[in-house]
């Protein structure tokens, strides 16, 4: 591992990243076209580092739909093409507590259960540039879920007035750093101190078995009927995974192509099966599903809360449903 540290002047960021982009697809944290902040495509725009972005960086690695297969029709049988990832991927800019969100889809695509190979072929190409965080977020409460600091990253960053603190985590990380030395300068400074504290607290202590006892609470209830269902916090988590898989027929052929596209258990739908059952009809089943998945369902098989504590669920819902008051008020009652 690379011993030296080095700095990155701003004035070379982009210099940088367009070296970057020769070798791999970088995504950045940007500005979109509604002026929201997010992960896209490096093509030479700004680039936001002001805060933790609106959007997480997942659908740089899981896109909100994405083909998987291709099926041709031949005489007698059908031929089935798998869609192969076009070359390496960097996540620049990513913060502490998403590439924790990052080591969630690991363990549950790599991990447990079955290896999916759709994602492993876009994981084993992506780097993580992680940037460090210098000041709480407004909704963030990383300190109490213990992803602060990052995680599986590759390059470590720490921004500075006029540049970038760097330095390799991880043996592909130092090959890049080799590649692009030109554009670094050697520091003798160590990685800088933070010392922030989140406003935002959510008290983890036994905190599953907690929850387990008030799954009957009314505090579901109370916060089902203001609860809209309107997926915001789905769309903006950076853990959630949950998909659903479409066949779409090519049009004046016998071929057609299988989609993997987001899906989220608050639509009424999600667990609607044969027989047009659905197993969560109210609006408090499917709060209550959300909270429960996050903060203990899916510990019990992975040893981690999907849960890492970025607050943007809280951020974006539009009647303020907050899910740190939700356990708090829980264990009120249980503790």
């Amino acid at each position: 591992m690379i011993q030296e540290k080095f700095v990155l002047k701003k004035e070379n960021l982009h210099a940088f990243l367009e070296a970057l982009s020769k070798d791999m697809e970088v995504f950045v944290p940007c500005h979109n076209e509604n002026g929201a902040t997010t992960f896209l495509p490096y093509n030479g725009q700004e680039i936001y580092t002001a805060a933790q972005t609106f959007y997480s960086p997942k659908q740089a690695l899981n896109k909100p739909s994405e083909k998987e297969f291709f099926f041709g029709k031949k005489s007698s049988s059908v031929e089935v093409e798998r869609v192969k990832q076009n070359g390496g991927k960097m996540i620049f800019g990513i913060r502490p507590c998403d590439t924790h969100a990052v080591k969630a889809f690991d363990k549950l695509y790599l991990e447990y259960g079955e290896v999916d190979p759709f994602y492993r072929e876009k994981r084993d190409s992506t780097l993580l540039a992680a940037l460090v965080c210098t000041e709480p977020c407004s909704n963030g409460f990383c300190h109490s879920m213990g992803t602060q600091e990052p995680t599986g990253h590759d390059l470590l960053m720490v921004e500075k007035a006029d540049s970038f603190y760097i330095e390799a985590a991880s043996s592909k990380g130092e090959e890049l750093i080799k590649k692009h030395r030109g554009l670094l300068n050697i520091t003798k400074f160590q990685k800088p101190e933070l010392n922030f504290e989140c406003k935002k607290k959510l008290d983890t202590r036994n905190l599953k078995e907690i929850l387990d006892k008030g799954f009957f609470s009314k505090v579901w209830e109370e916060e089902g009927k203001r609860d809209l269902n309107c997926t915001s916090c789905t769309q903006v988590c950076p853990s959630c995974y949950c998909f659903l898989t479409l066949d779409k027929f090519i049009l004046n052929t016998e071929n057609s192509e299988r989609f993997r596209e987001w899906d989220s258990c608050h639509l009424q739908r999600f667990t609607k099966v044969a027989g047009n059952h659905i197993f969560r009809k109210s609006r408090e089943s499917r709060l209550r599903q959300f909270v429960m998945h996050k903060l203990s369902y899916f510990q019990k098989n992975n040893d981690m809360m999907l849960c890492i504590g970025c607050g943007r669920c809280i951020s974006v819902c539009p009647v303020g449903i907050d899910l740190t008051e939700i356990a708090a008020k829980i264990r009120s009652e249980f503790e």
